[in-house]
């Protein structure tokens, strides 16, 4: 699983430090990603918005979140857009990165150098006058630490399904409107019927009461799709409206 969402991903060097962050909000990726690797501790405060599923990556398999149908940051659920608390983690601790591991053993951490594009205040700096980190600063190194904490228990619960072939495609061919498609045919999905059937049991005796969580949250996150596919048509419609009414002549607007 890489969690490595960035435009100009560079090492957190003490020049860095001195540096400006901003929502996260503020910058593309954090808007504009459709789908978003996530670990099982946060699927419960994910679920009711979002459909969480597989996808296998050039990063193996990965857990995530569809936050939207639409590319750019477009046809996301209203009430679901540029809300911090329906933010995955990755998100949540941008503009930080997880990196390697160096040659001591020890984690980097990373910070990705981003243009905040749509800033909506000054920003604060990484660390305060003193050296020390700042509150935001720290809340979000936090994030990236419960992310960096729980991905190998959800790589290994993934793991346990592929091995089993419990997981199946996904695809999602939606029409909507004014000639506008959409297409995701890389995701996966645990097989209904294996909710029926003892299958499942041997990872959830592995893995206890978390896999649990994860299977039933999942399962009933699925129905979101719904509600993603009307706001997409209701995207394309308004888009498709206001483009529309930007090509009126200016004299048949005025009358």
């Amino acid at each position: 699983m890489n969690p490595m969402l960035a435009e100009n991903p560079r090492g957190l060097s003490g020049e860095l430090m001195t540096a400006r962050i901003y929502s996260p909000f503020a910058y593309p990726l954090p808007r504009q990603t459709q789908i978003v690797p996530i670990v099982a501790a946060e699927v419960e405060r994910l679920a009711a918005s979002f459909p969480i599923v597989w996808r296998r990556s050039e990063a193996g398999l990965e857990l995530v979140a569809l936050r939207t149908l639409l590319p750019n940051g477009a046809g996301y659920v209203p009430g679901t857009d540029r809300v911090l608390s329906l933010l995955p983690l990755v998100f949540q601790a941008y503009p930080f990165l997880l990196g390697d591991v160096g040659e001591g053993g020890e984690k980097r951490r990373m910070v990705d150098v981003a243009v905040p594009d749509e800033p909506t205040d000054a920003g604060a700096c990484m660390t305060g006058a003193d050296g020390r980190l700042s509150r935001g600063t720290e809340l979000r190194l936090r994030a990236l630490e419960l992310f960096e904490w729980d991905r190998d228990r959800t790589a290994a619960i993934g793991g346990a399904l592929e091995t089993r072939g419990l997981l199946e495609p996904w695809p999602l061919r939606f029409d909507l409107g004014h000639g506008r498609r959409c297409e995701i045919l890389d995701l996966l999905i645990v097989g209904p019927k294996h909710f029926d059937t003892p299958a499942l049991s041997p990872i959830l005796g592995e893995h206890g009461v978390g896999a649990a969580r994860l299977f039933g949250h999942h399962r009933l996150s699925l129905f979101r799709a719904g509600a993603l596919l009307q706001a997409a048509q209701a995207a394309v419609a308004a888009a498709v409206k206001a483009r529309s009414s930007d090509a009126r002549p200016a004299e048949a607007r005025v009358a």
